[in-house]
């Protein structure tokens, strides 16, 4: 085991950068721009909405907004440095609605549901205002890992991810030491199989950030758990914790946390009829003469071809029918084409960058999921409602369309 030695309080200064400390009810202040949330402030303002929009909470309602003010007005924390976060995540919600023939049906729909959680350098604030605050001396140790043998080490070498990191605040002398074990707090995407109505979860693998940097996200999880388990009190309700979502985020990468930018289920289907209607409805010309995009060569189409596959690939849409309906989707199509090549220049320009732009967002693995789970419901209610319009009519359907006379 690796042996090291207390720090001071004045190292710690060193090592962790000072935030200016302030008070629960004083956030960020020190900005002095029209972001900065000012003491008796009851709201975001206009400017401070702007600019979280351009965070990726868009889509938060007033009520989402209201309890993320209260949490940073009280904790002190800035959103707009990074410290705290507002994370939208598609939910799945299964409702059983009465289907108006004595039976229920259930439906399942997605919807955007909004946690609030610190990021690691608010902890690290927070846990030194504490300390100023309480006149306590601080001094951290680690991180540390290791593996099956149980050996901690500084360093980790390996190629493989850590089995578990360690640290450890050290409070008036007192160690408060914190263990994340990596396969209980890796953040996972899953595995899909099949296509279509066919298509199931098959297994779990790490995120992109967890498999890219899996010691430095294991780290700061058990970092974050040691400045609780040293502050309890002053942590609590701090964030919001779920086992099957990560508690503590980089302030770079943020994956999945953007909003889904279409609605979902029969939603969906009538946003696309209504963007398909206004798209067909005459539009005043700013030019007698349009301009037409520059037909693509040969070898120009096969390039945007072989894009688009790629993104498709990453997007965890392989598959050719998958393809299809994720192509059917972004082009507002009613049915499937016969083959993924088969569009217009135009459109195949369309779906390759609007696949890119959701890549480019941190959005393209959760928007192509969307599209397929869209399309699975609209089949899915097109045959339960071909199932009702073949069955046969209700004695009471045909005395109430007899003669009444």
């Amino acid at each position: 085991m690796t042996e090291t030695t207390t720090q001071t309080a004045d190292a710690v200064t060193m090592m962790m950068p000072d935030p200016a400390a302030t008070t629960g009810g004083e956030v960020a202040t020190q900005l002095g721009t029209e972001l900065a949330i000012n003491t008796g402030q009851i709201g975001f303002t206009d400017a401070q909405r702007a600019a979280l929009r351009q965070l990726g909470i868009e889509d938060a309602t007033d009520g989402d907004l209201a309890v993320f003010f209260h949490v940073c007005q009280t904790t002190g924390l800035d959103p707009f440095r990074k410290e705290i976060y507002m994370i939208g995540r598609n939910t799945k919600l299964t409702e059983w609605l009465d289907n108006g023939e004595g039976g229920r049906r259930k439906v399942e729909r997605y919807v955007t549901k909004y946690t609030i959680q610190t990021g690691i350098d608010g902890f690290r604030r927070k846990v030194r205002e504490y300390a100023h605050r309480n006149g306590d001396t601080l001094a951290v140790e680690g991180p540390f890992y290791c593996g099956d043998d149980g050996e901690w080490k500084e360093v980790w070498p390996g190629k493989t991810p850590p089995v578990a990191a360690k640290f450890t605040v050290i409070r008036n002398g007192e160690p408060f030491t914190a263990v994340a074990h990596f396969d209980e707090f890796v953040q996972t995407n899953n595995i899909y199989e099949g296509t279509g109505q066919g298509r199931k979860i098959v297994g779990q693998e790490p995120n992109s950030m967890w498999a890219k940097m899996p010691r430095n996200q294991i780290g700061k999880c058990a970092e974050a758990a040691a400045c609780r388990r040293a502050y309890p009190n002053e942590f609590a309700g701090l964030i919001l914790t779920d086992a099957a979502q990560p508690t503590v985020i980089d302030g770079e990468v943020v994956e999945q946390h953007r909003p889904p930018q279409r609605a979902r289920g029969t939603s969906a289907l009538e946003a696309r009829a209504a963007a398909a209607a206004a798209a067909k409805a005459p539009q005043p010309a700013a030019d007698d003469t349009p301009a037409v995009a520059k037909p693509l060569s040969e070898a120009s189409r096969r390039k945007w071809l072989n894009k688009m596959f790629a993104l498709m690939g990453e997007g965890k849409a392989p598959d050719r029918e998958d393809q299809l309906i994720v192509i059917a989707g972004i082009l507002d199509l009613d049915t499937l084409r016969e083959h993924r090549d088969d569009m217009t220049d135009d459109e195949l320009r369309t779906v390759a960058t609007q696949l890119n732009d959701w890549k480019t967002t941190g959005a393209l693995e959760a928007q192509v999921t969307e599209l397929i789970n869209a399309w699975s419901l609209r089949e899915a209610a097109q045959a339960d409602a071909a199932a009702h319009e073949s069955a046969p009519a209700e004695q009471g359907d045909l005395l109430d369309g007899g003669d009444q006379s």
